[in-house]
């Protein structure tokens, strides 16, 4: 069954050292510099962005996102100056998205020069308080490989629990597939099973 539209929408979303804005076309290029960095996805070479018209894509999908559910992907600029980086540097971007079920869906990826000083916590942080706003009877899920500890830590850190923890196939169906390789999920309430069991095939 399709989820009615929403009519409330979270606009700019402010942390510390962060301001998160809603996805637009305008951040496409710094977008594809972030997306398009292999380093970026060292743990899922797959998921780089190959092209441009690609990280396109992908923000007409938050946009959409935003539009129905009233939350989406955000690009995440620094306040003011630290270490190196000028206030209103794009960092990254951090929100999250609706499944093809009713759950959500958190996610975060942020530039190489960003890593390691707490901004994706700070940001994921955020972006789970404004998914629980947006819809509030919806859970927030997130899905990690075991092999990037990094991002792990970023989860244990927020106010999630561990659901699940293991691989859902032997071999992969296909090069941009991980179900083979050890994940956790984590969610910020039980889950049904029924949900649980589909964020586990989600590859």
């Amino acid at each position: 069954m399709p989820l009615p539209d929403c009519s409330s929408m979270i606009d700019e979303l402010r942390t510390e050292r962060l301001l998160l804005r809603p996805l637009t076309l305008d951040h496409v290029d710094d977008y594809f510099r972030v997306c398009g960095d292999p380093r970026t996805w060292e743990h899922v070479p797959s998921g780089r962005h190959t092209s441009r018209g690609e990280s396109a894509r992908a923000i007409e999908h938050s946009i959409a996102s935003r539009r129905r559910y009233g939350f989406g992907h955000c690009a995440v600029v620094l306040r003011r100056p630290e270490a190196g980086l000028a206030a209103g540097s794009f960092l990254g971007s951090a929100g999250a998205a609706m499944l093809g079920f009713d759950a959500w869906n958190l996610g975060y990826r942020f530039a190489p020069e960003a890593w390691g000083r707490g901004f994706a916590t700070e940001a994921a942080g955020i972006a789970l308080a404004a998914a629980r706003s947006a819809r509030p009877e919806t859970p927030v899920t997130a899905r990690v490989l075991a092999s990037n500890p990094g991002s792990v830590r970023v989860l244990e850190r927020l106010d999630l629990e561990l659901v699940w923890r293991g691989t859902s196939s032997e071999a992969p169906a296909g090069p941009d597939d991980t179900t083979h390789l050890e994940r956790l999920v984590f969610a910020d309430r039980p889950l049904s099973d029924e949900t649980l069991d589909a964020v586990i095939a989600l590859d």
